[in-house]
């Protein structure tokens, strides 16, 4: 069976506050953040867009960007305006943040996907939301609880039908679970993310 063609999309639209500055931009193993995700999605997705909130706001990165479909809405602006742009169903979803992003695991997430919403690893007994796989028909939803103003991703999460992907899975495309490690504060640019699962992240929007 040929896998769907995935589209990718990069949220980058965080402020930061705990890091002291725009995370997208920092530096990881000698490449800003943003772009080392790109290129990692770019292994399994075509096109990669960004999400930077506003459209330009990190500058000329070299990938085609969307603008936040509602202001102020944090990663769920940034998801409904990357899948309504994507020109593939599927859109692989990540976070600038998550340095160990994994095109294996989005490549079982995508062939995994059936009828569903949306397709996304299960952490710690937590939805991962932010490295997981959307469809098209997760529009409609998504679109109603962000006019609500219900920006909670995980909660977004509830009106989806949604196929959780344990860890006896998950673990088949990337056994170290690398791809949970995110970026909040500066001491997490020297953990290295591969050697364990460091758990949810504490606040998508920062």
């Amino acid at each position: 069976m040929t896998p769907s063609p995935l589209a990718g999309l990069v949220l980058c639209g965080g402020a930061g506050r705990r890091m002291g500055g725009d995370k997208a931009l920092l530096e990881f193993e000698g490449e800003p953040l943003v772009l080392r995700v790109a290129r990692r999605l770019g292994q399994v997705a075509d096109p990669v867009l960004l999400a930077p909130g506003r459209a330009g706001r990190l500058g000329d990165l070299g990938y085609a960007e969307v603008a936040d479909a509602s202001e102020q809405s944090g990663p769920l602006g940034g998801i409904v305006a990357g899948v309504a742009a994507s020109p593939h169903d599927l859109v692989a979803v990540a976070a600038a943040d998550m340095p160990f992003a994994s095109p294996p695991l989005f490549r079982l997430l995508a062939a995994l996907h059936a009828d569903d919403d949306v397709v996304v690893p299960v952490v710690g007994g937590q939805l991962e939301p932010l490295h997981a796989v959307y469809a098209r028909s997760s529009l409609p939803a998504l679109r109603a609880t962000l006019q609500a103003r219900r920006l909670e991703l995980r909660a977004a999460l509830l009106n989806l039908r949604t196929r959780q992907v344990l860890e006896p899975e998950w673990r088949a495309a990337d056994p170290t679970g690398g791809f949970a490690h995110n970026i909040n504060r500066p001491e997490d640019l020297s953990v290295p993310g591969t050697s364990r699962i460091l758990g949810a992240r504490i606040d998508t929007n920062e």
